[in-house]
């Protein structure tokens, strides 16, 4: 069983992913996974040079991200193009992966955006992590030193909290509040059940 894991902005996704990690479960980082494409595979590498320029790479090889940024983040066009090169970059290394990880009893793959692309039908379930937006804006101020309004633009790129978690299979509340563990050790049971043939039951 391959699932997503997604959730907005700040919502703490790499943190419950470490948890499953540390359960012996295989993460799929699609971001990290994109970044390393971008250096990696030669046709996304060209694609990104005809269409956003020369520039987009540095003369030691390595992407200029803030290039790269300046053109893709410029509008909603330029935004969809570097996506329609990188997604599907991203999803065919992913395929490669889940095969690589056969064994286990479930996958999962960590990103940003799975319903704003349309790829819910990839995944066998889909899980949200939700927490508030003010604490979220709190996390990535902090974390990524920006503003207010930096958050805001990245946060209006993505679906609602309100439209992800109803159309999530499971949610995982990372409010700061609730523990987390007890959340994520539940919903293991849950996705573990079947696994070799034997019932694990929550």
């Amino acid at each position: 069983m391959h699932h997503a894991i997604t959730g907005n902005i700040g919502s703490g996704k790499t943190t419950v992913c470490r948890i499953f990690e540390r359960m012996g479960i295989p993460v799929y980082y699609a971001d990290a996974a994109a970044k390393r494409l971008m250096l990696e595979d030669g046709q996304l590498k060209d694609n990104l040079i005809a269409t956003f320029g020369a520039e987009t790479y540095l003369p030691d090889g390595n992407l200029n991200r803030k290039w790269l940024a300046e053109k893709a983040f410029s509008n909603d066009e330029a935004l969809a193009t570097l996506n329609g090169f990188v997604h599907p970059a991203v999803h065919q290394d992913a395929e490669r992966w889940k095969v690589e990880h056969a064994a286990a009893p479930y996958t999962l793959y960590e990103a940003a955006i799975v319903f704003e692309i349309g790829a819910m039908s990839r995944f066998d379930q889909v899980i949200v992590i939700a927490a508030p937006e003010a604490t979220r804006r709190e996390r990535v101020i902090a974390r990524d030193q920006t503003t207010p309004e930096a958050f805001a633009a990245r946060a209006a790129k993505q679906w609602s909290d309100k439209k992800k978690e109803a159309a999530a299979d499971h949610i995982i509340i990372n409010d700061g509040q609730r523990l987390l563990l007890p959340q994520v050790l539940r919903l293991h049971r849950i996705l573990s059940q079947g696994f070799n043939g034997h019932a694990v039951h929550p």
